[in-house]
């Protein structure tokens, strides 16, 4: 999915290959909340609230895919964190959902079993609306989530890390009810890449924010 870096800035992710730029800098870092992918069998799967979904029915996959081609930029880039993975891709995970749809209502320490790794990354997305207040002029992305790790070993599997209320919104400092003269499908894909990025950095050494 990665294409030359020029042509793939907007949907890749050159959010995160600043981060990871970045982090090899003089600036202040943070450290990665969870720190247990490297080295291990590694799968993302993301779950989209139904709503979202039928609105935004590729979240699910860009989110993944996203999510993982920015974990593999870090490893790219020398992160000692997230090294070493051996990666259960995307679409694979993917295949596996829309084949158990039964599933659906299953917990990720129920499903991560049944996935032939050793780390499942879960995330949720809760929400993701690109017009507050349903007003057709005002525009501003927000993406609304949660993320867990579930670790699994001889058969069993437990949770480890989890984090709710990930969000972003895009533009970054938008003011609440939005802004005009904004293109709905750019700021779709640049907030889709904000919350990828988001999500990375919980398991990336990144800058600190700016205040």
């Amino acid at each position: 999915m990665l294409m030359a870096a020029a042509a793939a800035c907007g949907l890749c992710g050159c959010d995160a290959v600043g981060v990871v730029a970045n982090a090899a800098s003089g600036d202040e870092q943070v450290a990665p909340s969870y720190t247990g992918l490297k080295g291990q069998r590694v799968g993302i799967m993301v779950w989209v609230d139904n709503g979202v979904a039928i609105d935004h029915p590729t979240l699910q996959g860009e989110v993944a895919r996203g999510l993982q081609d920015k974990l593999q930029q870090a490893a790219n880039a020398k992160d000692n964190g997230v090294k070493d993975i051996t990666w259960i891709q995307a679409d694979q995970i993917l295949r596996f959902q829309e084949d158990h749809p039964e599933l659906q209502t299953d917990s990720a320490q129920e499903i991560a079993p049944q996935l032939k790794l050793t780390r499942l990354v879960y995330a949720e997305i809760e929400s993701l609306s690109l017009h507050p207040n349903r007003s057709v002029d005002l525009t501003r992305g927000s993406v609304i989530g949660d993320i867990k790790v579930v670790e699994v070993s001889d058969g069993k599997a437990q949770v480890v890390y989890q984090e709710s209320n990930v969000n972003i919104t895009y533009p970054p400092h938008t003011p609440p009810e939005g802004m005009t003269g904004l293109d709905d499908d750019d700021v779709y894909t640049k907030s889709v890449d904000a919350f990828t990025t988001e999500l990375a950095k919980r398991f990336i050494t990144h800058p600190a924010e700016e205040q």
